[in-house]
C-alpha cells in the first residue's frame, strides 16, 4: 500500500488537508471541515504566522482552548480521551511547513533512517486506493495485513513472540523531542529554539495549539499521527543501535504505532531486547503498559486480538456462504442477545463492531419479521452504554427500528427512553452528535449541549476555536457555520443508511 512518504510535497499537501484526515472523528456525512479549511487557505494563503497575529507581541500559545476539544468514553469504565480539531488556521500554516519542498525532502530523507532491517513499521499514514472506502479502511486493512498475517507468519520462524505497547502514547511526547527526532537529540539541543529548522517549527505549533505546553502533543488527526512517527520512528532507531552494539541481530520487531510485538528463538535475548525497549522508550519519556505486555509461545493464537480468537473458536454466529450471510440463531432478538453476551465479556471490540454492522445489513431486510422493536432497542441501547466504539452503529441500529412504531407519540416516547438513557453518561460530545442525527428530523427536537451539535442546528453564533489571537481581517469573516452541509443535513431522513456508519463496502 501507498504510505504518506511515497507522495511528493504536493500530494502530501493536499492529503492533510483533506476534511477527513484533518479531523479522525467518525461525523455525520453532513459535518465536513473543508470548507472552512478552503477559507483559512485562501484567506491565509502565503503569509507568515506573523502577519496573521493580532498582536505581535502575543503568540497563540498564549491563549487557551485554540483548539477545540470533543471528549469521547475510551472504554466502559471511567476513562475519557480528548480528541482535539486542529484549529484551522494554526493546521494550515503547519501543514504549509511541513510540506514545503525543502521541509518534506528533509522529512522523507529522516524515515529512510529510522528504517532497520529488522524493524518493519505499519503504521505510516496510508493513502487510499480507489478501491477504498477510506483512508481509515486502508490503515485498518494495512494493520490487518502487516500486522495479524505477518505475525502468524512469523511463527513458521521464532518460537517466542513478546507483545507490549506504550502507555498514553501522545500525552506523553515531550514536543522538544520531536526535533530530536528530526536533527538528533544533541544537535536538537543545540539548535534548540533557532528558526529555520522544521523539528523546532513543529515544537512551535504544537505548544501553539495547547497552551505552551510542552507535555504531549494533540490526538484526532492524521497530522499528530504522522508527528507521532517521527518521535516512534527515532525511537527505532535508537533501539536498533542499542541492539547491534550489544550484538543481538537474530529477532525481528513489527510495529503499529505504539503497539510492539518482537520475535526471537532466544527467551534470553528477547529478554534483553524488551529491557533494550524500555531503556530507550524511557529517554523519550514513554513508559510501557504493564498490563498488555507479555511473552509468548503461542505465536498464532496470540497474534489475534483476543476478541476475534474467541469468537473464532465459538459456533460463530454468522457464517458466509456466496455473496450471503446466513446465522444460527433463530430469530433477531436471539442474535440481538447473543451480540450483548459477546459485548459484555469484550466490549470496545473490533469483532463486536464488525458483528453489529451484520446484524444492521441482515436487519435491513428482515424489519417485517421484528415482534419486539422496544425489546431490541433496550438491548442494544445497553451495548453502547458499555461499548463507546460502537455509538454510531448502535444509533444506526435504532435508527432502523424507529419507523415500526406506528404513532408520532410512540416513536417520540421511545426516542426520549434511549435519549434519557444515555444521560447517564456524562457530556460525551461524541455520543451527542450522533444522537442529533437520529433526532434532527424528528417533532420537538431535542436540544444538546455539545457546541457542534449547537451549529447544526443554528442556535446562535458558536465559535469552536479560540481565534482571539488572529488579526480581525481573518476571524470576523471566519465560516464556524460552514462545517454543517445545510442541505443534505435537511435531505437527510432520521433512518440512517449503514454505508454512514461502516468502514468497509461489505464484510
Amino acid at each position: 500500500m501507498k504510505s504518506i512518504l511515497d507522495l511528493s510535497e504536493t500530494k502530501a499537501y493536499k492529503f492533510f488537508m483533506e476534511s477527513s484526515n484533518y479531523c479522525s472523528l467518525d461525523l455525520p456525512q453532513y459535518i465536513t471541515f473543508d470548507k472552512i479549511l478552503r477559507y483559512v487557505e485562501s484567506a491565509v494563503g502565503n503569509k507568515t504566522l506573523e502577519d496573521i497575529l493580532q498582536d505581535k507581541q502575543k503568540k497563540p500559545s498564549q491563549y487557551e482552548k485554540v483548539n477545540y476539544q470533543v471528549l469521547i468514553k475510551k472504554d466502559p469504565q471511567y476513562t475519557y480521551r480528548p480528541i482535539q480539531l486542529p484549529n484551522p488556521f494554526l493546521y494550515y500554516l503547519l501543514v504549509r511547513q511541513i510540506t514545503n519542498k525543502g521541509n518534506w525532502r528533509e522529512i522523507k530523507k529522516r524515515f529512510k533512517e529510522f528504517q532497520q532491517p529488522n524493524i518493519e513499521v505499519a503504521s505510516l499514514p496510508i493513502v487510499k486506493s480507489k478501491y477504498q472506502k477510506s483512508h481509515k479502511s486502508a490503515s485498518i486493512l494495512n494493520w490487518w495485513e502487516e500486522i495479524e498475517q505477518k505475525s502468524i507468519s512469523l511463527s513458521v520462524q521464532y518460537k517466542y513472540m513478546f507483545t507490549t505497547d506504550i502507555t498514553d502514547c501522545y500525552k506523553s511526547i515531550y514536543t522538544h523531542s520531536i526535533a530530536w527526532a528530526l536533527m538528533g537529540k544533541d544537535n536538537a539541543k543545540i539548535k534548540k529554539g533557532e528558526k529555520g529548522y522544521i523539528g523546532n517549527i513543529i515544537d512551535t505549533y504544537m505548544q501553539g495549539m495547547q497552551y505552551g505546553q510542552t507535555n504531549g502533543i494533540p490526538q484526532g488527526s492524521v497530522l499528530f499521527d504522522f508527528i507521532a512517527e517521527m518521535v516512534l520512528g527515532y525511537a527505532d532507531l535508537l533501539l536498533s543501535q542499542e541492539l547491534a552494539n550489544q550484538n543481538i541481530t537474530e529477532f525481528k520487531i513489527l510495529r503499529y504505532r505504539d503497539d510492539y510485538r518482537i520475535f526471537s528463538n532466544k527467551r534470553e535475548e528477547l529478554e534483553r531486547i524488551a529491557f533494550s525497549l524500555q531503556s530507550v522508550l524511557a529517554e523519550l519519556n514513554f513508559q510501557l503498559n504493564t498490563k498488555k505486555t507479555f511473552l509468548t509461545e503461542n505465536i498464532i493464537e496470540n497474534s489475534l486480538k483476543a476478541d476475534k480468537a474467541q469468537y473464532l473458536s465459538r459456533f460463530p454466529l454468522y457464517k458466509k456462504t456466496g455473496n450471503r450471510i446466513i446465522t444460527t440463531a433463530s430469530s433477531l432478538q436471539q442474535e440481538a442477545l447473543y451480540l450483548h453476551s459477546f459485548s459484555k465479556e469484550f466490549p470496545n471490540s473490533g469483532t463486536l463492531t464488525k458483528l453489529l454492522t451484520i446484524f444492521s445489513s441482515r436487519l435491513q431486510k428482515k424489519l417485517k419479521m421484528v415482534m419486539n422493536a422496544t425489546v431490541l432497542i433496550a438491548i442494544f441501547t445497553d451495548i453502547a452504554l458499555y461499548s463507546p466504539k460502537t455509538y454510531k452503529n448502535i444509533i444506526q441500529i435504532i435508527s432502523q427500528l424507529i419507523p415500526l412504531f406506528h404513532t408520532t407519540k410512540e416513536r417520540k416516547d421511545i426516542i426520549r427512553s434511549v435519549y434519557d438513557k444515555f444521560q447517564l453518561i456524562p457530556n460525551i460530545g461524541e455520543l451527542q452528535v450522533w444522537l442529533q442525527r437520529l433526532t434532527y428530523q424528528m417533532p420537538d427536537v431535542i436540544s444538546f449541549s455539545e457546541p457542534i451539535c449547537k451549529i447544526i442546528a443554528k442556535e446562535g453564533h458558536i465559535k469552536l476555536w479560540n481565534n482571539d489571537w488572529v488579526g480581525s481581517t481573518y476571524e470576523n469573516s471566519f465560516p464556524y457555520s460552514d462545517i454543517c452541509t445545510n442541505w443534505l443535513v435537511t435531505s437527510f431522513t432520521p433512518i440512517i443508511d449503514i454505508d454512514e456508519v461502516s468502514l468497509f463496502e461489505q464484510y
